[in-house]
């Protein structure tokens, strides 16, 4: 938990494809200019970098859309990681704190500094081929290694800390932050793990005769991942998003980040807990 800035600018980023998203995006540009607050608007697909929506510093990013709007914003909005404040449009929401009725009462709060920000651990993932740095980027959920659209499992190496951990028999393997455990993460049969806690997890995809189901290590931790099917059908990519280039001569680093996802919350510093199950639940609706 860190202190809460006050709010001189202020983002609106919203999912270009719910109508519902952009007109309250619209309204809430009109609502801040009237308060005194300089804000910008833009969607969500078109603005990869918000240093330039803006000449002065963002000191709060509002997000209109589902769970894939906050991770869009979320790397968009490095290195200045301004706090998020996220409207939920969205199915699982697992992220977001307000729904949209709520947004306005939500925000005369965060105008008035009556709120709290949560620093949550991101990752830096990196591809090199030969030792040589080919690709990098910054992973908000995980980055996941896994076989395309052929039927034959990879082999995986991974290593913790350069010693060997295992290698794999599987349909990939994801590698997550904290805030990643209830995305792909959950769905593979991991853990869930808190969203502020200093680790990594590494979780295999329907891995076949292994011992190692799923690994929590410290966020210290340097994880590394190779492929030893020498095949093209294989994968790399953040958060579901974002397509890493991949040959069998590469190898995957991964590693925290010193950037922080920074979230406004309004209620107690136990929400994660008290609505966990209510956010899971919502997965099968």
């Amino acid at each position: 938990m860190s202190a809460a800035p006050p709010i001189s600018v202020a983002g609106v980023l919203y999912n270009p494809y719910r109508p519902a998203a952009r007109a309250l995006a619209e309204r809430l540009h009109a609502w801040l200019q009237a308060r005194g607050v300089r804000a910008w608007l833009g969607s969500s697909y078109e603005v990869t970098d918000i240093r330039t929506c803006s000449r002065e510093p963002c000191t709060l990013l509002i997000t209109l859309g589902g769970d894939g709007t906050i991770l869009r914003a979320a790397r968009a909005a490095l290195p200045d990681a301004p706090p998020i404040l996220a409207v939920n449009f969205g199915r699982l929401g697992f992220l977001a704190e307000v729904s949209p009725d709520e947004v306005e009462p939500a925000l005369e709060r965060v105008l008035a500094g009556d709120f709290w920000i949560e620093e949550r651990p991101l990752l830096d993932v990196a591809v090199y081929d030969d030792g040589n740095l080919v690709e990098q980027a910054v992973a908000v959920n995980e980055v996941v290694l896994a076989r395309g659209d052929g039927p034959r499992a990879l082999r995986i190496d991974v290593w913790v800390d350069d010693a060997h951990l295992t290698r794999y028999t599987a349909d990939g393997v994801v590698v997550a932050s904290p805030t990643g455990s209830t995305a792909y993460v959950l769905a593979a049969g991991g853990p869930i793990v808190a969203p502020t806690a200093d680790v990594l997890i590494v979780q295999p995809i329907a891995a076949h005769l292994t011992h190692v189901r799923s690994l929590v290590v410290p966020g210290s931790a340097r994880v590394a991942l190779s492929t030893v099917t020498h095949h093209h059908e294989t994968v790399a990519v953040i958060d579901g998003q974002l397509s890493l280039a991949w040959t069998p001569a590469h190898r995957l680093v991964v590693t925290q980040s010193r950037h922080t996802l920074r979230f406004v919350r309004l209620g107690a510093s136990n929400y994660y807990y008290a609505t966990l199950e209510t956010r899971l639940d919502r997965r099968n609706e």
